[in-house]
């Protein structure tokens, strides 16, 4: 009787730490903002509107704000690789949330369908990145 051997081989895989996942969303959501604003300068009217452009200060604190909501993704990818599991989870939970709840809001009136996809594509990445932050694996304490 012959012994038949399986020669049928598999890909090598191995586990990904949640974090590495994490911050991966947030560099991915990133660069979703970065298109979305990149190509929405081609958009009729934009342009016009940007030449327009004055050094009042209701313009920089309009500006001001966008640098901020664009720092946040930005410093999230390090903060998740390095903060303690227990804040980095909330605060990736709430930061999350609190993005989803801007991008809905904000793109409420849009007409745009290139900004609309972005704007699904974007709050899936962040709903992941909830989803992920909230089921954090847990390790087990030797008694």
């Amino acid at each position: 009787m012959s012994v038949m051997k399986s020669t049928e081989s598999k890909f090598e895989d191995f586990k990904i730490n949640v974090k590495l996942k994490i911050s991966a969303l947030w560099i991915a959501v990133m660069f979703c903002y970065v298109y979305g604003d990149y190509i929405q300068i081609y958009v009729p009217g934009i342009m016009a509107k940007a030449m327009e452009v004055n050094s009042s200060i209701e313009i920089q604190l309009q500006f001001l704000a966008v640098a901020v909501l664009m720092v946040v993704p930005s410093v999230m990818v390090f903060f998740t690789l390095v903060l303690k599991p227990t804040i980095n989870r909330w605060v990736n939970i709430i930061v999350s949330m609190l993005f989803i709840l801007m991008l809905v809001a904000t793109n409420l009136t849009e007409t745009w369908w290139f900004y609309l996809f972005l704007t699904a594509v974007e709050v899936a990445i962040s709903v992941a990145i909830v989803l992920y932050a909230w089921h954090w694996p847990k390790t087990c304490k030797a008694e």
